[in-house]
């Protein structure tokens, strides 16, 4: 029999269990050299059985059905058992000894594994095996188990555990004795990938993980090339050979797998297959074991990430911009220098999200917040170098490292000379701190304060456009809604408390002779969405007509809210039921 299974999963233990039980006249440990193929009786005893722990792949590819026969006529003259333990990416052929291959030892959790040692451990006293396991200190150090854990690191753990209930441990001294023994078990499985292309694909990984295989794939070759010339080999050197090592060899020493997934496309959804880590721990590890141990391959990491963030499609270059900002924690200098400020002067719109997502990471560290705040603050007062400062307005919005009313302020100030590339990326920042503030209405009466007919026409312009960009891209799932409703009516809606700031600022805009029909085109959009989810109508009618009472453009709205319903193609149902509602209200006068 061959057992295929990953090392650690107790392969070895159920062999020689196996074996025990079958063969009373003793089990022997076959020597690792020995050759399959060549086994005679000289080398067997009689009625004993047989544990060969490792099979070298040469051995593997050679053993074909006649030698298996040839093995087993054997082993029966003797009395004897075999049992043959191989890794899952031992290339044997089992369309020919399929048969006699038994594929992994069944899957058990974790949690499982864990609770039933340590109820072999208290048996006979008088803990509560769930009480203890459900105590919050002992749940944390569990919820870092991985599903990759060997059986053996799981029995430790349990072992472990048992101390802790028979308090000759504390929990204290647990959680520092189990990650010191996971970090050090980190570290060893990091050092022992096999060769430069390995340990490119793992980066990689950690950059891209649950992104699809293709992409993972790609960037591991990119990085591997900047390795090999940074190493100074010839190129002749480090050709790789496009078949030389399959991709789930890659994936095993990896500890990843491959999922099933799907992408959102502008063609619509479309199904892919996605490589992640099976600890979800590993992409953090490996990105700050590399850095802070690595200083050469730092450096490489650096300038590859910057090409990275150029790259069209926001899974590319949010991935590396987040990459960046874990690298910034152990070097925000160099990472600043190297990377998030050429991200930022560019002028290129994926390099511009590369860097706002790179800071977000620092934004969110204690000791770095303030020094990312003064770094913003400073690019918003630079208005020689244009590029710099909408990255950072672009910034501001989800930054945590200021506070929503700091950020509105630099926002503020940033509108006073806003040309539209500015004014738009302002409006996509209060859009996201007007997803991220625990009370909207601080968002929408600064908006109210912007529109002012005293502010300068810069800022005022910018206020609308940004409450063009809230009204179209921000929405609100509803529970009974079969469409998410547009964050602006359910914010008059439910947040009565806010409603006169929504209609205030749309009254403001149907007199703003540059933003009059992109206010009608907002209230369009709305239409059509409640043209496949009714329960928006209402919602919407009476909106409207605040809006034309507030702004004395009820007649406008009404008359528009009819012709669109005529249109070609346009929201019919959804108009008449407006307009129904409008004629209640009075809305036909």
């Amino acid at each position: 029999m061959f057992i295929r299974s990953d090392s650690g999963s107790g392969r070895t233990a159920t062999a020689l269990r196996l074996l025990d039980h079958v063969c009373r006249a003793g089990v022997r440990k076959l020597d690792p050299d020995v050759k399959l193929k060549t086994l005679s009786e000289g080398d067997l005893e009689d009625n004993h059985g047989y544990l060969l722990e490792s099979l070298a792949p040469e051995q593997a590819q050679e053993f074909q059905a006649y030698h298996a026969e040839q093995l087993a006529s054997l082993m029966h003259r003797k009395g004897c058992r075999l049992v043959v333990v191989v890794d899952r990416t031992t290339p044997l052929h089992t369309a020919d000894i399929g048969h006699m291959v038994v594929d992994g030892l069944g899957e058990v959790s974790a949690e499982q594994l864990v609770k039933k040692h340590v109820a072999w451990g208290v048996r006979g006293s008088a803990v509560d095996v769930n009480a203890l396991l459900d105590r919050p200190e002992v749940a944390e150090i569990l919820s870092q188990v991985s599903k990759d854990s060997a059986h053996r690191e799981l029995a430790e753990l349990a072992a472990l555990l048992v101390d802790v209930a028979h308090e000759r441990l504390t929990v204290e001294a647990l959680r520092e004795r189990y990650l010191r023994a996971d970090d050090a078990k980190f570290l060893e499985w990091f050092d022992q990938q096999a060769d430069t292309d390995q340990r490119a694909f793992v980066i990689a990984l950690a950059v891209f993980n649950n992104e699809s295989v293709q992409l993972v794939s790609e960037a591991a070759s990119w990085l591997a090339d900047s390795i090999h010339k940074a190493e100074r080999r010839r190129r002749s050197e480090w050709c790789r050979s496009v078949f030389e090592i399959p991709l789930q060899k890659r994936l095993d020493d990896a500890r990843a797998e491959v999922v099933s997934g799907t992408v959102e496309t502008r063609y619509g959804e479309i199904k892919l297959l996605k490589a992640r880590f099976r600890d979800d721990r590993f992409p953090r590890k490996v990105l700050d074991h590399v850095c802070g141990q690595y200083s050469q391959a730092h450096e490489v990491v650096r300038d590859w990430l910057l090409k990275l963030g150029g790259i069209p499609g926001s899974d590319v270059r949010i991935r590396a911009g987040v990459a960046a900002g874990l690298l910034s924690t152990f070097d925000f200098l160099g990472i600043y220098n190297t990377v998030i400020e050429p991200w930022a002067d560019s002028g290129d719109v994926d390099n511009r999200w590369a860097a706002v997502a790179a800071l977000q990471i620092p934004g969110r560290h204690p000791e770095m917040a303030r020094v990312v705040y003064r770094m913003l603050h400073k690019w918003i007062a630079q208005k020689k170098v244009p590029n710099r400062r909408v990255t950072a307005v672009q910034a501001i919005g989800s930054t945590e490292a200021m506070s929503p009313g700091a950020a509105l302020r630099l926002l503020r100030y940033a509108s006073r000379h806003a040309n539209w590339d500015m004014a738009y990326a302002i409006g996509e920042s209060l859009s996201e701190l007007f997803c991220r503030v625990d009370d909207p209405g601080q968002v929408l009466r600064a908006l109210v304060k912007w529109t002012d007919d005293d502010e300068y026409p810069e800022r005022r312009e910018t206020a609308f456009l940004s409450v063009l960009i809230i009204s179209a891209y921000v929405v609100v799932p509803m529970r009974k809604s079969v469409e998410k409703w547009p964050v602006l009516i359910w914010v008059a809606e439910h947040l009565g408390e806010h409603r006169d700031l929504v209609v205030t600022l749309f009254s403001r805009m149907l007199s703003a002779a540059e933003f009059m029909q992109r206010g009608y085109l907002a209230m369009r959009r709305w239409l059509t969405v409640a043209r496949k989810d009714k329960t928006l109508c209402r919602p919407i009618a009476d909106l409207l007509f605040d809006i034309g009472e507030h702004s004395g453009e009820l007649a406008s709205i009404r008359y528009y809210v009819e012709y669109w319903g005529v249109q070609r193609g346009g929201p019919r149902d959804a108009a008449e039921t407006v307009l129904q509602y409008l004629e209640e209200k009075g809305g036909s006068t």
